[in-house]
């Protein structure tokens, strides 16, 4: 049972869902504020950012630093080692540190935790109770911890990679995206349908886990909102890791299936990948949470022409934006593989001392959540599709389940392909990394006219 949980909560991302926000690194930024009358929060800039103010009672802060826990599923069988996340906030801290810090302080990981897959409710206990720290970072398949980040006392600023549904509802969480609607209707799944020329749709998803079947009630909600393709084949019953899928793969041959969007963990992906060359079914994947280079380049045979989008812009897209470049260069300093769970660790890092610049050198837990909430356009200096935190964190579904009232201003994507064991960047055009549906998460039909967007522009 405690695997079934596991995978669902890894593989049931809702991957095809945006967001809306913004926030800067390295210049100020003015970010309206949703009180009337009062004054922009701003970032604070020049000699400000090394004004050490003795703070009294803060946990995590001493004179010379600022501590941050890390929570990670490190012990991870099924997608990889999540540890990694850490490595994309040290390379960040490595960067504002060897500047010379914030407030005069360096940035540091004071504590490092595996939650080793199921134990995410304790392990997020112990660190509240034991180690003081200022904000955690988590990167879980599962997040039993949350209700007790939630109502943590003081308030504990938290940075996750966002594939949670107990993110939503919960405003000192902080993601690379706002709460996730698994079960919405969006344009994108079919709009790579009509761009790429499929008109046959397979949906697969595991039975005895509610995240991974709402994944593929969004998928199907999508296709019969914007009828680009016809659904041929869905099995939302598969079981959890389920070694074979010959049966399966014979029924999407049957049905002529040419594409198959699938709600399961990298394992699975592979399995399937390899049934379908042995049947000689010609159909590509659209996957979740496989922006792997190592895993791709290792099974480049089976994985061929599966379509891949991050949840940030796509490394391949050209000319790479400046702040990936900096995360590029800042993972080879610390000697670290560029993949895709490290590019979360940074989001998170740069969105932290984000918040930090909006509080001012008098900060607190409190004044660096609440600055933060007051970010309509958070971007991470484009690398992500900008999140407004003044309604995000809500469920973009709204209390009535269709309203889509909190949902985020855009409804993009930035995929890539898989050719020849290597990732191509598929859809998108020179300079721009996001392809963008007209009409946002409510467009009444499916755009033929989308917009490529750079969020790392001046506004950015």
């Amino acid at each position: 049972m405690k695997t079934s949980r596991i995978v669902a909560a890894c593989a049931a991302i809702g991957l095809l869902v945006a967001a809306c926000g913004n926030a800067g690194s390295s210049k100020p930024v003015s970010t309206p504020t949703t009180r009337p009358g009062a004054a922009p929060v701003t970032e604070v800039s020049g000699a400000q950012l090394q004004k050490n103010i003795p703070l009294t009672g803060v946990q995590g802060v001493t004179n010379s630093q600022i501590e941050v826990a890390v929570i990670t599923a490190g012990t991870n069988p099924l997608a990889g080692d999540y540890s990694t996340f850490a490595s994309g906030i040290q390379a960040y801290f490595n960067m504002v540190n060897a500047a010379g810090g914030i407030y005069g302080r360096k940035l540091v990981i004071s504590q490092q935790h595996d939650d080793q897959f199921v134990n995410d409710e304790h392990t997020v206990k112990a660190s509240l109770a034991q180690d003081h720290a200022f904000a955690t970072f988590i990167a879980t398949p599962l997040f039993g911890g949350a209700p007790d980040i939630a109502a943590s006392n003081p308030p504990m600023p938290t940075f996750i990679w966002n594939i949670n549904q107990e993110f939503a509802g919960k405003p000192n969480l902080f993601g690379n995206s706002g709460a996730i609607c698994f079960t919405c209707a969006s344009q994108i799944a079919p709009y790579i349908a009509q761009e790429e020329h499929f008109t046959r749709i397979a949906v697969l998803a595991y039975g005895s886990i509610g995240a991974s079947k709402n994944y593929a009630a969004g998928v199907k909600a999508s296709f019969e909102r914007y009828p680009s393709a016809k659904i041929v084949y869905s099995d939302p019953d598969l079981q959890v890791a389920q070694p074979n899928l010959t049966a399966v793969v014979s029924k999407m041959k049957e049905n002529k299936v040419q594409l198959v969007f699938t709600s399961v963990d990298q394992q699975e992906t592979l399995i399937l990948a390899k049934e379908i060359a042995k049947q000689h079914l010609d159909a590509v994947q659209f996957v979740n949470n496989l922006y792997n280079p190592q895993f791709v380049h290792d099974n480049a045979q089976y994985l061929e022409g599966a379509f891949v989008a991050p949840q940030f812009a796509a490394f391949e897209n050209t000319p790479l934006i400046p702040v990936e470049q900096e995360f590029e260069d800042w993972m080879n300093k610390l000697g670290k593989p560029v993949s895709e769970i490290p590019g979360y660790g940074w989001i998170n890092a740069l969105q932290f001392v984000h918040a930090l610049k909006l509080a001012g050198p008098n900060f607190s837990q409190q004044k660096v959540i609440d600055a933060l909430n007051q970010d309509t356009h958070f971007d991470a200096d484009g690398m992500i599709v900008p999140i407004d935190w003044t309604k995000q964190h809500n469920d973009p579904a709204g209390p009535n389940g269709t309203a889509n009232q909190y949902a985020g201003s855009y409804q993009c994507v930035s995929p890539t392909r898989v050719h020849d064991g290597k990732f191509v960047a598929v859809l998108t055009k020179p300079g721009k990394p996001w392809v963008c549906m007209a009409g946002g998460p409510n467009a009444p039909t499916l755009t033929r006219n989308a917009t490529y967007e750079n969020f790392a522009g001046p506004a950015g």
